[in-house]
């Protein structure tokens, strides 16, 4: 995001939100958390006091599960949803199993350390923009201030940097010069200011990462599991998907090929001379429906892997640029070549990201950009659209992300209202 766009931009008034919602949310958390670990702690010597504590324990599960989806959807986060703690039998397995829930116990250390940037975060929030928008409108407003009298008997309405009551003496600003200087500080606070919210809401983000998502080891087998999964039903889905085209087209049309061949052969072998008319027309058919099953042949082909890319993926992606309705620039940048299924990977992606663009954002123009560091295979996609593209259930940006996340990727998405659009996907060069 630019500097000159940083205050029209959604994620700014998003962030402003966040920091005004955030100091309830953080004082309430705070006082909670204190509340239940002191009494929890006091009574600790009895048995009530650990259930005080398993209970803080668990409220802290919920909170930090208010809090990570207020990071996500407000702030486009994405902290995934820790596994719940496993079952125990009997009572003391279960006051076990909450006394020892990591997840709960990060999201109680959450609540204490979010409790004074929270409230760090809405002053400076409150003071910034209330000083940008008084100091931008000050010429109209600051004729209605109570009025003062100076040491010269001179009546001011308007603010001072200081006023002494004594001597009645004040840097008074009423005059042209000081109320434009005013105004032009106002305005230069209207673009600085989005960047210090930024600074502090970014302290929330990093805080949210680091204790409000599932613990590292317990999150990667869950990754495992799922991308497992996934690549296991989008074979089986493809596989089907082959069945039914060749089922329901390649086939039908051999066979009808085949019935236009054999009636053919005994009109010629009957050697009726009026036949052969009929002949001709039969063979023209069976040769059109051979051209037609060669075609849907090659789609079914280029679905699997296409042809254009044993030249490379940057060849297929010029030739995948060159099929869109609107100037694509491809710009690839690769010290090495990847495996055949990062190129693949690549390639079906690239393909995707452009035809959202074509059908949906109204683009005149994107750009595809391909580069690697790191042993990372860094995919751009951008387009110069209406944007408002989002992740959603059955999108194809699912598709994309459900297609990374089999080999270890991730997709990053960048679409505000208004546009442009940029999606970048990262994954393994040797994938």
């Amino acid at each position: 995001m630019s500097f000159v766009s940083a205050p029209f931009r959604r994620r700014t008034w998003a962030e402003f939100l966040y920091a005004l919602v955030g100091l309830p949310l953080s004082v309430f958390g705070f006082a909670l958390t204190v509340v239940g670990l002191v009494y929890g702690t006091g009574l600790s010597v009895i048995y009530l006091g650990l259930w005080v504590v398993a209970g803080t324990v668990l409220i802290g599960r919920g909170l930090g599960a208010l809090d990570r989806g207020l990071l996500n959807s407000l702030l486009h986060e994405r902290i995934a949803v820790p596994r719940r703690p496993p079952k125990a039998s009997g009572v003391w397995g279960r006051l076990r199993r909450r006394l020892t829930d990591p997840v709960g116990w990060r999201a109680l250390a959450f609540q204490i350390v979010r409790f004074p940037l929270g409230v760090v975060t809405f002053a400076i929030t409150i003071l910034f923009w209330v000083v940008t928008f008084g100091a931008m409108t000050y010429a109209v407003w600051h004729k209605y201030l109570p009025a003062e009298v100076d040491q010269d008997g001179k009546v001011h309405h308007a603010s001072s940097f200081y006023y002494n009551e004594s001597t009645r003496h004040g840097y008074w600003i009423d005059t042209p010069t000081r109320i434009a200087v005013c105004t032009v500080a106002g305005v230069a606070f209207f673009w600085l200011t989005p960047w210090i919210v930024r600074g502090f809401v970014a302290m929330h983000r990093a805080l949210g990462r680091a204790l409000l998502g599932p613990v590292s080891m317990n999150q990667r087998v869950r990754d495992l599991e799922e991308t497992r999964t996934e690549a296991v039903t989008s074979a089986t889905e493809r596989l089907r998907g082959i069945e039914r085209d060749l089922h329901d087209g390649t086939q039908a049309r051999l066979v009808a090929l085949a019935m236009n061949l054999g009636q053919a052969k005994e009109d010629l072998d009957n050697g009726d001379g009026a036949a052969a008319e009929r002949v001709r027309m039969l063979i023209a058919d069976a040769h059109q429906q051979t051209k037609d099953t060669l075609a849907e042949l090659r789609d079914i082909a280029r679905g699997i892997h296409p042809a254009i890319l044993d030249n490379g993926l940057e060849a297929a992606l010029v030739s995948l640029a060159s099929r869109a309705p609107f100037p694509v620039h491809v710009d690839v940048s690769l010290a090495e070549r990847p495996t055949p299924t990062a190129e693949t990977i690549a390639y079906f992606i690239a393909a995707e990201l452009l035809t959202n663009a074509v059908k949906h954002s109204a683009a005149q123009s994107a750009e595809i950009s391909l580069s690697a560091a790191n042993g990372r295979l860094r995919l751009r996609v951008s387009d110069d659209g209406r944007g408002g593209a989002l992740h959603g259930a059955g999108s194809g940006l699912d598709g994309v992300g459900r297609r990374l996340a089999a080999v270890d990727g991730e997709l990053e998405l960048d679409s505000p209202i208004g546009g442009p659009t940029g999606a970048v996907a990262t994954l393994p060069l040797q994938a």
